[in-house]
């Protein structure tokens, strides 16, 4: 996955981290006359909604759970890459002071 797709995936994910199911409740009593609401909903965190045969209405959610795991996992995953590129250019920066120091040196 490169580096753009990955950060946009941490950014859904933590929103979705932190957001709220109010605004799915508050869907559930709006009225045909508030349909212009709609758009100002946050129903990220909604992930089904059926309603019975006798006007039961139930919503599924996201498990806010799960994503703070994948969070913490991409972030440990993320801090792990970042230390390993980190020590290649520590070790090529000192390398490079080698070099310095030699070509100093040598004049």
């Amino acid at each position: 996955m490169n580096r753009k797709k990955s950060a946009d995936a941490d950014k859904l994910l933590e929103k979705l981290a932190v957001s709220s199911p109010n605004d799915a409740v508050k869907l559930l009593y709006l009225g045909a006359e508030d349909i212009s609401e709609l758009e100002g909903l946050d129903l990220s965190l909604l992930s089904e909604i059926k309603r019975g045969p006798k006007g039961e209405v139930e919503l599924k959610f996201v498990n806010k759970l799960a994503i703070i795991r994948e969070l913490i996992e991409l972030n440990a995953a993320a801090a792990a890459q970042q230390a390993q590129g980190g020590g290649f250019y520590a070790a090529l920066d000192k390398s490079a002071r080698l070099l310095e120091g030699e070509k100093s040196n040598d004049v």
